[in-house]
């Protein structure tokens, strides 16, 4: 203690002098709007590389929170846009949500695969919601439990989902043959349709499952059987179904309603 105090003292000129200059700089950076900006430049690239060292030591603890934020961000976007593609559907004011859920688990090799969602009753889902992406339509729920749902893949042969040429009202039904699991074909179209390689297929929004004008992929192969008046269309999804992570449910508060509709419109 003693020898600090005698550095101290030697050097009490020197202090003085760095502790004068320090107030003078702040009180010319705090006074002047020029020397203030570049004082702050100054400072910024000084110390840039402490600050990103901070912020990447404080946000790996809160990772769990941004990837919270950054879920529910992608929730309140994707209601935006299904509501918005989705005016026209059979009731206009039909509001869609969404409810965000996580795949804990994803068969990928079986010719009717299934997914399992750590998210079900507790969290709204229940049978026969439609499970998308921001990329696409992933599949339809099952069943559910408390706390998980089963949901059919759109790998899996059972399942058809009403899907259009995006520049026209031309339907199909979207299915997976068991090939590769990024090719899917649209059967059902006429060759009445104008169809070109790299045309977009979306959503056709005739059911109670799917909004309409859901982007899925685009055309990648026309082929038309002898003597047949429908094309069948392979199609490149632009949801990789083999990599998932999280999904959601659309919720569609009138659904009844609007299978009576389509009901009676049959």
């Amino acid at each position: 203690m003693q020898k600090l105090l005698n550095s101290i003292l030697r050097n009490r000129t020197l202090l003085l002098f760095i502790l004068l200059l320090a107030l003078s700089l702040r009180f010319v950076a705090r006074n002047q709007n020029y020397q203030r900006n570049n004082f702050l430049a100054l400072n910024n690239v000084v110390f840039a590389p402490f600050f990103e060292i901070r912020h990447q030591f404080f946000s790996h603890f809160k990772r769990k929170t941004h990837n919270q934020q950054l879920l529910e961000d992608n929730q309140y976007l994707l209601e935006k846009l299904i509501n918005q593609q989705s005016k026209t559907l059979l009731l206009d004011s039909i509001p869609f949500e969404v409810i965000p859920a996580q795949v804990i688990r994803n068969s990928i090799q079986l010719n009717y695969n299934h997914i399992t969602l750590n998210a079900g009753e507790n969290q709204g889902i229940t049978p026969e919601m439609g499970v998308i992406t921001s990329r696409g339509i992933v599949g339809v729920v099952h069943n559910t439990n408390k706390e998980t749902s089963s949901v059919i893949s759109l790998l899996n042969m059972s399942l058809r989902v009403n899907a259009k040429l995006k520049k026209s009202n031309h339907f199909g039904s979207l299915f997976w043959n068991g090939d590769s699991p990024d090719n899917m074909m649209l059967s059902d179209v006429p060759v009445a349709a104008d169809v070109a390689v790299g045309d977009t297929i979306v959503s056709g929004g005739m059911s109670a499952i799917f909004p309409k004008n859901i982007e899925l992929g685009v055309v990648r192969e026309v082929t038309v059987a002898k003597n047949d008046n429908y094309y069948t269309l392979s199609v490149s999804l632009f949801q990789d179904i083999t990599n998932l992570d999280y999904v959601y449910a659309v919720v569609m508060p009138n659904a009844e309603t609007i299978k009576e509709m389509i009901q009676d419109n049959e």
